[in-house]
């Protein structure tokens, strides 16, 4: 009977031993699954939050580029234009009074019509060679010189092909 008991003990024990063994297999491979599991989930999202880490650098480096040539392009700008009236501003202090009269008058193109007329007649030198006979007068002891003078600015003729 010890013999049978022993058997018994050692069956039962042996059973324990396998049964213990496959409980261990089994949550060892559980854990394995788990384990593979989480690193999948993990990897997943880590390449989603490098993706959108990627894509928010980039959006920032374009944004940031449209926003630093919008401020060059715009301090440029207001630079050309306040160097530009300086420049006017000075160039109309300098003018004579006819010509700040004119602009008064008639504004930048006015002036700038003007200018071409002043070009185009060459007073002093057409007084030099045509004041004379027919085109001088004279009244209370003052000489005048009749001039013919251009009173449209001169326009190239476009070449005819």
């Amino acid at each position: 009977m010890r013999q049978a008991r022993d058997g018994l003990a050692q069956t039962i024990d042996q059973a324990f031993q396998a049964a213990k063994a496959q409980a261990e297999a089994a949550h060892a491979d559980l854990s394995r699954q788990f384990v593979a599991s989480f690193a999948k989930e993990a990897e997943q999202r880590l390449k989603s939050m490098s993706r959108w880490v990627w894509w928010r650098t980039i959006a920032s480096g374009a944004a940031l580029a449209i926003v630093i040539l919008a401020l060059g392009f715009g301090l440029g700008y207001w630079r050309g234009n306040a160097a530009g009236y300086s420049r006017a501003a000075g160039t109309i202090q300098a003018a004579g009074a006819v010509e700040q009269s004119v602009l008064a008058s008639q504004g930048p193109a006015g002036l700038a019509q003007w200018h071409q007329l002043m070009r185009d007649n060459a007073i002093l030198d057409t007084m030099k060679s045509n004041c004379s006979g027919k085109n001088v007068a004279h009244q209370d002891g003052r000489t005048a010189c009749h001039l013919w003078l251009w009173t449209t600015p001169n326009v190239a003729s476009a070449a005819h092909g």
